[in-house]
């Protein structure tokens, strides 16, 4: 922590990751980083929190999804464990989609540095003792691939719905960079595409930022979703939810309001705003993208839907929405600070706005968990890229 930081009074907090202790040393593929703890209750009284860390940073193909285990509520927790890790490909577990007790759905993706989000495989592995063993990742059944899977639900009429996203690659420079000379010349008939080449040996760092810049110029991210209206046996795609100005939206959220229509929020890299859609057909078919009165750093948020119809909006409410700026990427700030927003309405407006974290200096990262009715509080993780924290919040905090 920072001397700047600053935590709401009634909230309660403590570091899961890596714990007093620290890090463990570096032969076991663990390094000083973490990313995008999820955190949920898997049966009365278990919890279960996962995070991505391994290798260098995010993205690489050292990385891959621990877990760490609570029998109380999350009084006490288990030793930090690897749960997937694939062995030359990079893993991120995006989502933990628990329809009922003890049965969970862990989606996760793999991925080489250099393609990163462009060029996913897309697996799903279950459990249905709580955690204590899994299938094999397997194909999501029903052609889904090259997905990046977020939070869904089960429908109030049953169905599940699951939302994604994926890059198109709609640009000319159809070959990813290469380290070196490509070992052919690629060719479209009589044309040769450029190839973007990046010295023999480029580090880590080099690669990602050269990748990305290809990603962006030449792919949009697109979102949809995925349906199963026989308890997860198949799925099917549904949606079409893109721009092209902007046009790299991701990470997107759900929620059901009081009629059974279903609202979306997702973050958009350079826009300053979260956009919004709208189902009223069980995710059938959605309304075009629009953009919101939210601003956000482009940065993941969680929506969770209270059983007295209250709607709870974790995020970063940062800045006035101006539009992003690639020369200074920090032009809003960061994203600080972590913040609740309740709405009675269906999200028409929003009537408390709280600021659970701040700290100026650090990134108060993706929150991600539950609302847990019994205790009357939201429990949820985040991390600043280095720890990963849990937290509880009052439902009703002022």
């Amino acid at each position: 922590m920072t001397d700047d930081f600053v935590l709401h009074p009634a909230v309660k907090q403590f570091e899961l990751w890596p714990g007093p202790n620290g890090y463990p040393w570096a032969k076991t593929g663990i390094r000083l980083w973490t990313r995008e703890g999820i955190l949920r209750r898997v049966a009365p009284g278990h919890l279960m929190c996962t995070w991505t860390t391994g290798g260098f940073s995010e993205p690489t193909n050292g990385n891959f999804t621990m877990v760490s285990y609570s029998n109380n509520n999350g009084e006490t927790w288990t030793e930090p464990d690897i749960l997937f890790r694939h062995t030359h490909r990079g893993l991120f577990t995006t989502e933990l989609f628990v329809p009922r007790d003890g049965e969970i759905h862990a989606f996760l993706q793999t991925y080489s540095l250099g393609t990163w989000m462009t060029q996913l495989q897309s697996y799903r592995a279950v459990s249905r003792d709580g955690g204590e063993s899994w299938s094999s990742p397997n194909s999501i059944p029903g052609g889904i691939q090259n997905v990046w899977t977020n939070q869904g639900i089960v429908h109030s009429g049953g169905r599940w719905i699951i939302p994604v996203s994926w890059a198109e690659h709609i640009g000319d420079e159809w070959c990813e960079p290469t380290a070196g000379r490509a070992p052919s010349e690629p060719r479209v008939g009589k044309n040769v595409p450029s190839v973007v080449e990046m010295p023999w040996g480029a580090d880590h760092q080099l690669i990602y930022q050269t990748a990305n810049s290809w990603a962006h110029r030449n792919h949009r991210y697109v979102i949809g979703f995925i349906l199963s209206d026989d308890e997860g046996k198949t799925f099917r795609l549904r949606g079409y939810l893109c721009h092209d100005e902007p046009r790299h939206f991701f990470e997107p959220k759900i929620v059901e309001l009081s009629d059974g229509s279903i609202t979306l929020l997702t973050r958009e890299l350079e826009d300053g705003w979260l956009w919004q859609s709208r189902s009223t057909d069980g995710g059938e078919s959605w309304s075009p993208l629009e953009r919101s009165d939210i601003p956000n750093p482009s940065s993941k948020v969680k929506l969770l839907r209270a059983s007295d119809g209250r709607i709870f909006l974790l995020h970063n409410p940062i800045g006035t929405g101006q539009r992003y700026n690639p020369q200074n990427p920090l032009r809003w700030g960061r994203r600080n600070p972590l913040s609740l927003w309740v709405s009675h309405d269906d999200m028409k407006s929003w009537a408390v706005k709280v600021d659970l974290v701040t700290d100026p200096n650090r990134n108060l990262n993706y929150p991600d968990g539950f609302i847990d009715e019994e205790s009357q509080e939201i429990a949820f993780a985040w991390e600043d890229a280095h720890s990963v924290y849990i937290m509880r919040v009052p439902i009703n905090i002022k």
